[in-house]
């Protein structure tokens, strides 16, 4: 293979012959390069077989274009594992389950599942299904599985709150109906490797550390401490460890990430094996971005204590000045954005080179407005992912029960799709039947002789299930690439056609993404050394946000956390405004929340290769109480406040926007709805985005869950004239 293209550092981090090595890789340094060719090097000096080869990344996108590049140097790679550490645990878990008495068609539960399950089991204690506590409890769960704690580790002497006490006891009920159901959240994926690898009797480790020579972990920085102790468990003293990551880019804390695994690399390793020498080798040659965006890039994060210290080189020229532009309203800020792109495709860039990066997602209600009128294309990503549509859930839980039938969770969302009149009360009567007969409710429905329904319900759902089980046997006698259209054909003998008829606006459009789906399967079967149907439902629900980017000529917008790992040629940071970007909520959460919030803005800026342009507003914040002003990163960045100002004239454009909400019967766009009290649990109905529940109730905001998928969950101005309490 031919290294000559690679740097002197790069060649350095792909040729080194250290046990141990830490790659410090800048934005833009090529870190992916270097990590394929690294693996092709290996295998290319006969220095590892595949099979020895354990390739850990963040995405499967990223999985996949290093096994392409490594594939692409040194021929066939079945035999290696590159994936994401939680698809490596559901396929490590389907071969050695058996070890902790759980079968291996096990389902693992995306976070809507979980929440269902949560809110059976408030229910259980007379809570109400819409009690706010049941995500801060489920998410005081994951925390604490996050730090290694399972149900039994927790004792309970450590909460004298009422309120730890009882998210003790619904822990304990959550992880049974998890137990009952054969399923495994995200957490469980990791803590059950753990648990089976760290029982010594087994002889499960010894052998998996017999095999695995070579262990190789992108984006080392976002790392927790379960996820470290799983990969040392597969080290035998033999293996060699091989991490690449930056601590500018460390933007997980928040769910687990501990920066402090690789800025203490040796030290962790010298606590766990002997005659530890760590190797470390700073790639900081940016082949990515202008000279300018890498001088604003660098003086933003030079401001940072913790960090390994470097600064970006630049490869390319100088280019284009970083701009800001502070609008004196929201509206103005959005305009300057969406004029500004215009102006690019005008100089015939391409929608697809652009993106809009932002803090958190409630921020685009004002740049969509602005994009629809303009006519710009653009899609969205981080918020409802492709696997989590409601037609595509519908798919996955009828073939999860083809799998497992002891899945409770997926018979609810299909035993009535498409309707069959069964209400709630059927369903009440179907779970106390299955309750009392010690079943689940499929395996109750398709074995019961006379069901507590009446005889038509009773027979549709029957009829449901026999179905099923006619295509489990068709299936277990076929070749896995017959799957696919079996699926098929079993979902049209079931007339789920109908369910789409529900809504005929949506109908091609959900149509289209359930063939996409089955596109998705049959390439999955067709790429597959060995491939399973188990497996191929497991990568669906471990389907990152990154994972659902694809290409078309739209304008991207997604969060700074969606868009780790992307890049674009040009880049507008949105809303960068004290208390929105940096976070106030996450600066007073920690004391190291500021940090956390400049490698953020860190992370948005080196995501642009060509220009950067950085925005903000003086809009009055409800939520802060006060006008918003400049973020203190501007300053930070070498920039001036208002600097290179362009302003529009947004008058005409929001005169032509009032009179086209007029003559469709919105009104003026400034009314209020005058609702003067919401409640979580109460119902509304938006103009635009239908009807929907209220979640949350945050000073003059409401978060609102709608039915129709394509919104989802909003967070929205509580008093805007759109909104109607029900």
């Amino acid at each position: 293979m031919d290294l000559s293209t690679l740097n002197a550092a790069q060649m350095q981090g792909v040729t080194t012959n250290s046990k141990y090595t830490r790659i410090i890789a800048g934005a833009g340094s090529g870190k992916t390069r270097v990590l394929a060719y690294r693996i092709a090097y290996l295998l290319d000096q006969n220095l590892a077989n595949p099979s020895g080869v354990l390739g850990i990344t963040f995405t499967n996108k990223a999985a996949l274009e290093i096994k392409n590049r490594v594939a692409s140097f040194v021929g066939n790679v079945a035999m290696m594992s590159l994936c994401t550490i939680h698809s490596w645990c559901a396929r490590f878990l389907r071969m050695e389950c058996h070890h902790i008495s759980y079968p291996k068609n096990f389902t693992i539960l995306d976070e809507e599942d979980t929440l269902l399950i949560m809110k059976d089991v408030f229910a259980s204690y007379g809570r109400l299904r819409s009690d706010p506590l049941i995500k801060k409890c489920l998410n005081w769960i994951s925390k604490k599985k996050t730090e290694g704690f399972q149900y039994d580790d927790i004792k309970d002497e450590e909460y004298p709150n009422q309120e730890m006490r009882d998210f003790k006891n619904f822990f304990h009920d959550y992880q049974a109906k998890l137990t009952e159901q054969h399923a495994f959240d995200f957490d469980d994926l990791l803590l059950k490797t753990i648990e089976i690898l760290s029982d010594e009797e087994n002889g499960v480790a010894k052998a998996y550390r017999k095999n695995i020579t070579h262990i190789l972990v992108d984006e080392f920085q976002d790392i927790n401490d379960v996820q470290f102790h799983l990969i040392t468990l597969l080290m035998s003293p033999d293996c060699e460890l091989y991490v690449v990551g930056d601590p500018d880019q460390t933007i997980y804390t928040w769910r687990g990430a501990n920066q402090r695994i690789i800025m203490n690399f040796e030290k962790n390793l010298k606590a766990l094996f002997q005659n530890v020498e760590v190797e470390t080798i700073i790639l900081n040659q940016n082949y990515r971005s202008t000279k300018n965006i890498l001088i604003t890039a660098n003086h933003l994060i030079d401001h940072n204590i913790d960090r390994v210290k470097k600064d970006l080189i630049a490869v390319n020229d100088e280019g284009d000045m970083v701009t800001h532009f502070s609008g004196n309203h929201s509206s103005d800020e959005a305009s300057y954005v969406v004029n500004t792109i215009k102006e690019l495709h005008h100089e015939n860039v391409f929608f697809h080179d652009i993106a809009i990066l932002y803090r958190a997602n409630y921020l685009t209600r004002e740049l969509e407005t602005q994009l629809n009128f303009h006519r710009i294309p653009y899609r969205i990503y981080g918020g409802l992912k492709f696997f989590q549509r409601k037609e595509i859930k519908d798919v996955l839980a009828f073939l999860t029960l083809l799998v497992n039938p002891q899945n409770d969770i997926s018979f609810k969302r299909i035993m009535n799709v498409p309707h069959r009149q069964i209400g709630q009360k059927s369903v009440d009567i179907l779970v106390q039947g299955a309750h009392e007969s010690a079943q689940s409710l499929y395996l109750y429905v398709l074995e019961e002789n006379t069901l507590p329904l009446p005889k038509a319900k009773a027979l549709a759902l029957k009829q449901m299930v026999q179905k099923m089980e006619k295509t489990k046997m068709e299936m277990a006698n076929s070749e896995p690439g017959q799957i696919p259209e079996l699926l098929k054909n079993m979902l049209q003998n079931l007339d789920y056609e109908k369910e789409l008829d529900e809504d005929p606006s949506s109908k091609e459009d959900r149509k289209e993404n359930i063939e996409e789906f089955f596109r998705s399967m049959e390439q999955y079967f067709a790429a597959q050394n060995e491939p399973t149907f188990e497996e191929f439902l497991s990568d669906c629900i471990l389907q990152s946000s990154q994972d659902e980017v694809v290409d078309g000529d739209f304008v991207t917008l997604m969060t700074v956390h969606t868009a780790k790992g992307l890049e674009f040629d040009y880049v507008f940071v949105y809303g960068l405004c004290e208390g929105i970007f940096p976070s106030r909520k996450a600066i007073e959460e920690s004391n190291k929340g500021l940090e956390e919030e400049r490698r953020l803005a860190y992370v948005a800026f080196t995501r642009a290769k060509k220009r950067l342009f950085l925005s903000s507003n003086q809009d009055y914040a409800p939520m802060m109480g006060q006008k918003l002003r400049a973020s203190r990163f501007i300053k930070e960045s070498g920039l001036q406040i208002f600097e290179n100002q362009k302003q529009y004239d947004t008058k005409n454009i929001w005169e032509e926007y009032r009179k086209r909400n007029a003559m469709s019967g919105k009104g003026n766009i400034m009314k209020k709805n005058n609702v003067s009290h919401w409640e979580v649990g109460d119902k509304v109905v938006h103009d635009t985005f239908g009807s929907g529940v209220v979640e949350e109730v945050k000073d003059s905001l409401i978060v609102v869950h709608f039915d129709n998928e394509k919104f989802n969950r909003k967070t929205l101005i509580a008093s805007h004239f759109m909104i109607h309490k029900v």
